[in-house]
């Protein structure tokens, strides 16, 4: 129910929206929410110890983040889970198998990223406390 002062205003908000195309909007929606639903994930896997954290996160991008196979007007913004869900639903083996296989593989990419950067930050650390030690005066 609208107040009839603010009619006005409800008719130019549609009117802007209707002047956007449909996938302009459903690809905004969908990486907005995959960033918020990311960041709230941060907020808790930073509490959580170092590799646990870590590894949670990766999970939790592959299996929101990764793009799907399936086929449909809008299946390019549908992340992989939702392929594999519907792959369940209906039986579909090659569906269930190809997109559990994309989830797999993102996983794993991003635990290979993240250990290549934990030896990276490892020995950042070491030089640099080798610089610092090296630089103190023994008196």
């Amino acid at each position: 129910m609208v107040r009839e002062d603010q009619s006005g205003i409800w008719t130019n908000f549609l009117a802007l929206l209707d002047s956007i195309p449909e996938d302009s909007i459903a690809i905004a929606v969908y990486v907005l929410g995959v960033l918020i639903i990311l960041w709230c994930w941060y907020a808790i896997s930073k509490r959580l110890p170092t590799p646990l954290g870590g590894i949670t996160w990766i999970i939790v991008f592959a299996v929101i983040a990764t793009p799907t196979i399936s086929e449909g007007p809008n299946s390019e913004v549908a992340p992989a889970i939702f392929g594999l869900l519907f792959g369940i639903l209906t039986k579909d083996t090659p569906l269930i198998w190809s997109n559990s296989a994309l989830i797999t593989f993102v996983i794993g990419l991003g635990l290979i990223i993240g250990y290549l950067w934990s030896k990276y930050k490892i020995n950042k650390n070491i030089a640099n406390s080798s610089t610092l030690a090296k630089n103190i005066s023994p008196l």
